[in-house]
C-alpha cells in the first residue's frame, strides 16, 4: 500500500510541477510549452520543465524515471527496470571486438603454454529473463556469445561453463539488484563449478561463515537509472571457516603498491563503499599469498571486477593467486609484475558485458613480448 500512494505522489509532483512553474512565471511570459513542442508527450514535457526549472535534482531525476516507468518505458538509459530489479541491457557493439579477444586468448597460450582455462560470467538479464519485457531484443550470451567462444577456442583452451549453476539457481539472491555483478551467493555457485574443472573440490557454503557489511548499498545501475522502488542491496563477506587461513594481499597501481593482512579491509568503506572491503577493492594487479600447507599451486587470473563474487572461495584452494584487471591495467605494470611461467594455472575470467565492450586482451601483447625477450 506504501508503494502504491508513494507512486501516486510522484505522478502528482511529475504532473503538478510545470503547472506551478506556469502559475508563478505569469502568463506574460509566454507558455511553459511552446506551441512547436504540442506533439510532445506529457510526460516528456514534464521532464523537460522539471530539467529547466530544477537542474541537478536527485530527487527530480528519480521522479522523471519512476514517471516513465509508470508510463511503459521498461528500459531507461540501457538499463532494464524488472520491477524490484535494476539489469544492465548487453549489446555487443562489434563481433570484431570479441573476435580479437578470443584471438588473444589462443595466441596467449600458443605464446605461453600453461594450461589455460576461460569463463565468461553471463548478467542478470541473461539469466533472470522472466523480470525482463517479452518484446526486449534481448541479447542471447548464452549462445551467442559463450556457447560460440567456448567452441572456438575447443582444443586450446577449456571452459568453464557456469551459466547452468545460476540459471539453476536464479530464485536465489545471486544478483545485486542495483549493481552490475553476482553477489557473494552468485559467487560461491560461480566457483562451485570453476573449481571442479580446475581440479578442486568445492568446499560446502556452510564451511563459510557470512558476514553482512552492508544492508542498503545503491551500485552502478541505480546511478544511471535511480528508481526508487528499488531496494538497497545486501553486500555480504564470506570467510571460510573450516580451516584456518592467513593472507597477504599486496594491490599495485600507478602510485606503487600497499598491503592487507585481511581479505576484507573494513575501514576501506570509509573512503569509498561497502565494495572497496571486498579484497579491498579493484587494482589493475592484485597478488595474494595464502598461508596453508595443503595446497602448493599457484593461479593466474586475468579478469575483471566480477571476481569479486568468487575469489574469497577460490582462494583456500591456492598457495598464491595474481589478479590482472585488464580493464585497467597497463603494459608497464604487465611486463614488471607479470611472469606467467610461475603460475601452474591461467583463468580468462569476465563478465560477460566486459568480454564484448572493446579489446581489452590487445595489452596482453605486450606482455608476450617482454617474457620472451627474457
Amino acid at each position: 500500500m506504501s508503494k502504491r500512494i508513494s507512486g501516486i505522489v510522484f505522478l502528482l509532483v511529475i504532473f503538478l510541477v510545470p503547472l506551478l512553474v506556469f502559475y508563478f512565471r505569469g502568463s506574460d511570459v509566454g507558455p511553459v510549452f511552446p506551441i512547436q513542442d504540442d506533439k510532445t508527450p506529457p510526460i516528456k514535457k514534464a521532464e523537460q520543465t522539471i530539467a529547466e526549472y530544477f537542474p541537478g535534482g536527485s530527487y527530480l531525476r528519480e521522479l522523471q524515471i519512476f514517471a516513465r516507468y509508470l508510463a511503459g518505458e521498461k528500459e531507461q538509459d540501457g538499463i532494464y527496470i524488472g520491477g524490484d530489479t535494476l539489469m544492465l541491457d548487453v549489446q555487443p557493439k562489434s563481433q570484431d571486438t570479441i573476435n580479437l579477444n578470443t584471438l588473444a586468448m589462443v595466441d596467449f597460450v600458443e605464446d605461453f603454454s600453461r594450461p589455460t582455462y576461460v569463463m565468461l560470467i553471463p548478467t542478470a538479464c541473461a539469466v533472470l529473463q522472466d523480470k525482463i519485457p517479452a518484446t526486449a531484443p534481448l541479447y542471447n550470451q548464452k549462445q551467442q556469445l559463450i556457447d560460440a567462444v567456448y567452441q572456438r577456442v575447443s582444443g586450446h583452451i577449456t571452459a568453464i561453463d557456469v551459466y547452468p549453476a545460476l540459471f539453476g539457481n536464479q530464485k536465489d539472491y545471486i544478483y545485486y539488484r542495483t549493481d552490475n555483478s553476482p553477489t557473494g551467493l552468485g559467487g560461491y555457485y560461480i566457483y562451485s563449478v570453476a573449481a571442479k574443472k580446475l581440479g578442486q573440490k568445492a568446499r560446502g557454503l556452510e564451511q563459510f561463515d557470512v558476514e553482512h557489511l552492508d544492508y542498503d548499498y545503491y551500485g552502478d545501475l541505480y546511478e544511471k537509472a535511480p528508481y526508487t522502488e528499488v531496494r538497497g542491496d545486501r553486500v555480504s563477506a564470506y570467510i571460510f571457516s573450516k580451516y584456518q587461513r592467513s593472507y597477504q594481499m599486496t594491490h599495485y597501481d600507478e602510485n606503487g603498491a600497499r598491503r592487507y593482512f585481511t581479505l576484507y579491509p573494513k575501514y576501506k568503506e570509509e573512503l569509498g563503499d561497502c565494495m572497496d572491503v571486498i579484497l579491498g577493492g579493484m587494482s589493475p594487479v592484485i597478488d595474494i599469498d595464502i598461508n596453508s600447507t595443503q595446497y602448493n599451486q599457484r593461479l593466474l587470473i586475468f579478469g575483471d571486477r566480477s571476481v569479486q563474487s568468487y575469489l574469497p572461495f577460490l582462494l583456500i584452494h591456492y598457495a598464491q593467486v595474481t589478479v590482472v584487471d585488464v580493464t585497467t591495467v597497463t603494459p608497464e605494470l604487465l611486463q614488471e609484475l607479470i611472469h606467467p611461467a610461475n603460475y601452474n594455472q591461467i583463468l580468462f575470467a569476465f563478465s560477460a558485458d566486459t568480454f564484448i565492450s572493446k579489446d581489452i586482451l590487445g595489452v596482453l601483447s605486450q606482455l608476450h613480448q617482454a617474457d620472451l625477450s627474457e
